[in-house]
């Protein structure tokens, strides 16, 4: 489903929303909701043609084959490899043939050729391996070696790895936490020695038969030989890990030595490529390298999935076929070593004309390189009317007033874009809404940091925003803070709620999760149990980011004591802790119990001086331009804040298996922060004076399914968050809220938490603004933007149809409709002015006339009005940002 302008805002939006105000027929217009509701596209595996014919268009005739490797070397009784046989054309394009062409062994007794290409050896000796494709043939030679060699199945780097494959210690199979059936593996292999363990003597070995391998009940229900709720997980046209498991119990359980040399690194080919139609089938060949130099063939012992089923599907043997234009990741998981295969399809389109739309700078000339690449045709520039009310909200939090709109349309400077641009990030506004982005993911609420606490810590963010303060010192500052936490508010950051009544600080894991998801856009929390399962970060990672907060302490401020929370109703004494480094105390690795030294994600271990606060080391680490995290995720975040989706996306989930849409763009843009000394508004300006920023967001026929790369404005991302859409309904309306404790004006995004309501009697309490509650507000108890609900549901469809706080803006006695009827406007200039002032933009002759024959016709002109304003405020138009 296409999810563009057209989907969204229709011409017609405000006859029919004002059709429904006047029927007040409510439900009728309720189906907006339903543009959200998208099928989602079915995984299937790769598949090459069965028709021969279709199979011999495919390959086509080559002017070359190129076979890696060059010349086949098999040691052992067990050696395999993966053949990759690639064609070269006349037009200098290339396909993988290695599934289409004819193989053919010279000696059969000396190598076994498999399904795909894959070749195991069966006595020692010399032979070749021929293959055609097309009218070419080229021959490789095979040699092998020490197949009479005894060479026993290596428990951690075979049979662990045919578990894998097989899908037996997966989350969803013995590898959760309390196993499955009685039957417990550690999750993805991470923990071999407790595997072997449990596969040799847990439930007194009845799993595994060290004397007659054949008749283990690992193996029988591996092969569907006795019943299995998984079913039989070793039948499948990867035949390798039911020969790893065999061979393993058949040779005696045995255990590996300790000399086993370790697993330094895993090599995927061909690599990252980029394939023109009709090459849509790819094999990966995977190559596990050892700390004795050794290198190992482990395609069919490595578990392989894609990130994206419906661009790339990937089967078990390592082979992918394309399905349709655009990228994807591969993910080969061989043991605890994660590497990705980026691969990019294109179906060049006949009649495609690129349009060499202006680029205004690096941002258009890395976005339109894609677009171009992949076929796409940019929408056009996005009108006055829609540019100026989008850059307020955007950089400010806020719609433009009905003057401001004017006078933006009625300019005639050719660089008035770049001058409200700058007009706008000037303004306090701008320093108020970008506090509150970073306040959600900063975690700023009363119920741990106190009320004090949170207003002190948006000021301080608030203050630095507003001076434009070098990112790397802002986050600096947070990282190293201390002392007071109202007197020295970014010790916030540190602060958690009471535990049984004592001051405590956050938890180690908990900041190093938070710390990493922040500032790196990594997710680590998988890696606290178990290595992740789809990023390289390990278990050893997540606790050496732990060990940075292990020291740290809190205690009661003795200026500021007050007393701890009370059972609900809580009381408002306010009481400061004081965060401090306490010079000792380590994390644990829960695995090993060995102390962890410091480091930071990526990068190496700095020396610390025994006592002193890690965290210095760390700040400078973090923000220091050689790390490469902080800069991409910094300006992946701010990216994500203008248009609605991050380059990566979620913007704080940066990983191999989740690959950017525009690698070009995000370096580009980190290096802009760097070079320009970490200034975030320098940032801001480049992406908001970027022809792509300014894009409209009317899809063409080339781009209506494109969400990904930026080739139109997206509305659906963009729905005015709820503090946004209150603060939206006040200045339409003309009648701001009132919040408890807040001077007159304030509007929702300057609150410093959102729990602002307060009731009278012996105690005080406070709850969440029942329409920020309903529209999505999150609690900001969590680093991540996932915690903002963006999504439209019925209830916030009510809400705003016929919730008591819309229709008691829109009935307000000094309201915008009241003062205007005071006034004695004339009613096609209250129209005018009700259409400025909600949707930034002059009404339409027709919806004039439709304003005026409904006041017309009704015997209460204020409420007629009413309903006008309604259906304005009801409009996808007024609701989503676009």
């Amino acid at each position: 489903m296409c999810h563009s302008w057209n989907t969204y805002i229709q011409p017609t939006d405000f006859f029919g929303a004002l059709q429904v105000s006047a029927m007040k027929v409510l439900t009728s217009k309720l189906l907006f909701a339903a543009a959200f509701f998208m099928t989602a596209a079915t995984p299937a595996d790769a598949a090459r043609p069965a028709n021969p014919a279709e199979q011999l268009a495919y390959i086509g005739q080559p002017v070359s084959l190129d076979v890696q490797p060059e010349t086949i070397r098999l040691a052992g009784p067990r050696a395999m490899r993966q053949v990759l046989v690639t064609g070269r054309y006349s037009d200098g394009s290339e396909r993988d043939l290695t599934s289409f062409c004819q193989m053919q062994v010279e000696r059969p007794d000396v190598i076994k050729l498999g399904r795909g290409g894959l070749l195991q050896s069966h006595a020692n000796g010399e032979t070749a391996l021929v293959i055609q494709a097309g009218e070419r043939t080229t021959r490789v030679p095979v040699i092998v070696t020490d197949f009479d060699k005894m060479q026993p199945v290596s428990f951690r780097h075979e049979l662990v790895a045919a578990l894998n494959v097989a899908g037996c210690n997966a989350g969803a199979c013995h590898g959760i936490p309390s196993g499955r059936g009685g039957f417990k593996l550690s999750l993805r292999g991470y923990d071999p020695a407790a595997d072997y363990l449990e596969l040799t003597h847990s439930a007194s070995g009845r799993r595994t038969n060290r004397f007659n391998g054949e008749e283990s009940l690992i193996l029988k229900k591996g092969i569907g030989l006795v019943a299995h709720a998984g079913g039989p997980r070793l039948l499948s046209p990867n035949t390798v890990p039911q020969e790893m498991v065999r061979a393993w119990l058949v040779d005696g359980l045995r255990d590996d030595s300790v000399n086993l040399p370790a697993l330094t690194k895993v090599e995927v080919l061909p690599g990252n490529r980029v394939q023109m139609a009709p090459a849509r089938w790819q094999q990966l060949v995977v190559l596990a390298h050892f700390a004795d130099g050794s290198v190992r063939d482990v395609t069919r012992l490595t578990a392989f999935s894609s990130s994206d089923d419906s661009i790339a599907a990937v089967d078990a043997n390592g082979l992918v076929e394309l399905k349709q234009t655009g990228e994807a990741a591969v993910l080969c998981r061989y043991l605890d070593i994660i590497e990705c295969a980026r691969l990019t399809y294109l179906e060049p389109q006949s009649g495609f004309v690129w349009s060499d739309p202006p680029e205004l700078n690096d941002v258009d000339r890395h976005v339109f390189a894609k677009l171009k690449m992949l076929n796409i045709l940019p929408a056009e520039l996005c009108t006055d009317q829609e540019f100026v009310r989008r850059a307020f909200l955007d950089l400010c939090g806020i719609l433009p007033t009905p003057d401001e709109v004017l006078a933006f349309l009625s300019a005639a400077a050719s660089d008035k874009r770049p001058r409200l641009i700058d007009q706008l990030l000037d303004r306090p506004e701008f320093a108020d809404f970008m506090a509150y982005k970073w306040l959600d993911v900063l975690r700023s609420n009363r119920l741990t940091i106190q009320i004090k606490g949170s207003h002190a810590y948006r000021q301080w963010l608030r203050s630095h925003i507003e001076r434009n303060t070098p990112w790397n010192e802002v986050v600096s500052e947070l990282l190293t803070a201390g002392g007071s936490t109202f007197a020295n508010p970014p010790a916030n950051y540190y602060r958690g709620p009471y535990d049984n009544g004592k001051p405590v600080v956050q938890e180690a894991q908990s900041l190093a999760e938070s710390t990493a998801q922040l500032f790196f856009g990594v997710r680590l929390q998988c890696a606290k149990c178990h290595n992740h399962p789809f990023e390289r970060w390990t278990q050893n990672d997540y606790y050496h980011m732990a060990a940075w907060f292990a020291q740290l302490k809190a205690k009661p401020d003795p200026v500021r004591p007050g007393s701890p929370p009370q059972p609900y109703p809580w009381q408002l004494r306010e009481n400061a802790l004081v965060i401090y480094s306490a010079g000792s105390g380590e994390v644990n690795h829960p695995q090993s119990g060995q102390p962890m030294a410091p480091k930071v994600l990526g990068m190496p271990a700095p020396s610390i001086a025994p006592g002193a606060d890690r965290r210095a080391a760390l700040a400078q680490q973090v923000t220091s331009p050689e790390n490469p995290h902080f800069a991409r995720a910094t300006v992946n975040r701010i990216w994500f804040h203008l248009l609605g989706r991050g380059i990566v996306d979620p913007p704080d989930d940066f990983r191999d298996s989740n690959p950017s849409a525009n690698d070009a763009l995000l370096e580009t843009l980190a290096r802009e922060l760097v070079e320009n000394n970490f200034d975030v508004k320098h940032v801001v300006r480049t992406i908001a004076n970027s022809r792509t920023y300014q894009l409209s967001a009317h899809a063409n026929p080339a781009n209506p399914e494109d969400e990904k790369y930026f080739s139109h404005a997206l509305v659906r991302r963009k729905r005015l968050t709820a503090e946004l859409l209150l603060d939206a309904i006040c200045a339409a309306t003309g009648a701001p809220e009132e919040f408890t404790g807040f001077p007159p004006g304030t509007r929702a995004v300057q609150l410093p938490d959102g729990q602002v309501i307060f009731t009278g009697g012996r105690y005080a309490s406070w709850d969440r603004h029942p329409f920020l509650k309903a529209f999505g507000q999150p609690a900001r108890e969590a680093a991540c933007e996932c915690e903002r609900e963006g999504d439209v549901n019925l209830a916030r469809a009510l809400e705003m149809k016929n919730g008591e706080f819309v229709l008691a803006k829109l009935r307000a006695p000094d309201g915008r409709i009241g003062r205007l009827l005071a006034g004695k406007v004339p009613d096609a200039d209250i129209a005018t002015e009700l259409f400025l002032a909600t949707l930034s933009r002059p009404p339409l002759a027709d919806e004039v006339r439709a304003a005026l024959e409904h006041v017309a016709s009704a015997s209460d002109k204020r409420a007629a009005w009413e309903d006008i304003h309604w259906a304005l405020l009801n409009t996808n138009e007024f609701l989503f940002r676009h």
